[in-house]
């Protein structure tokens, strides 16, 4: 079974039939995560380096702010305008994630089976329990991802 495959395999577990409830907390983890992306870089010359972060948070649009409010249900409704472009831009982050992962020396497959791995541990009995906004939590099962392994020593 292929990495990928796993990972839906999660998340049919988790969400056998998702909702848009789901969908849309979905939505707010993963720009929660490129916020976190964008967090842990800089940008700039060998002199000066600025955090990214303080780019994207103009008139209160930052991605942790949309993504809090997802997850929150503050947005009642996702729409997905044209699914073709949507797949389009999914699999266009994959492939992005992937190279920048590659040019940073990050073993990315190594690390995406140590999230996989951790994010089952998540469950309890083999079943998800969710927290008041939809989001699943961590049981205490739970075991973080150890990442250190997997992240080379290239800039």
């Amino acid at each position: 079974m292929t990495l990928i495959k796993q990972i839906e395999d999660w998340f049919k577990a988790a969400m056998p039939e998702p909702t848009d409830d789901n969908r849309r907390v979905q939505l707010g983890c993963h720009l929660e995560e490129v916020d976190e992306m964008m967090e842990a870089t800089s940008v700039g010359n060998p002199l000066i380096c600025e955090d990214l972060s303080g780019y994207m948070t103009d008139n209160n649009l930052s991605l942790s702010v949309i993504a809090s409010k997802l997850k929150k249900g503050l947005f009642n409704q996702v729409k997905i305008r044209d699914k073709t472009a949507f797949a389009d831009a999914l699999a266009d982050q994959i492939v992005t994630a992937i190279g920048l992962a590659y040019m940073h020396g990050i073993d990315i497959e190594g690390a995406l089976n140590e999230v996989n791995r951790s994010n089952w541990s998540k469950f309890v009995d083999g079943k998800p329990v969710f927290d008041e906004n939809g989001k699943i939590k961590k049981g205490d099962g739970y075991t973080p991802p150890d990442l250190s392994k997997f992240v080379g020593d290239k800039k």
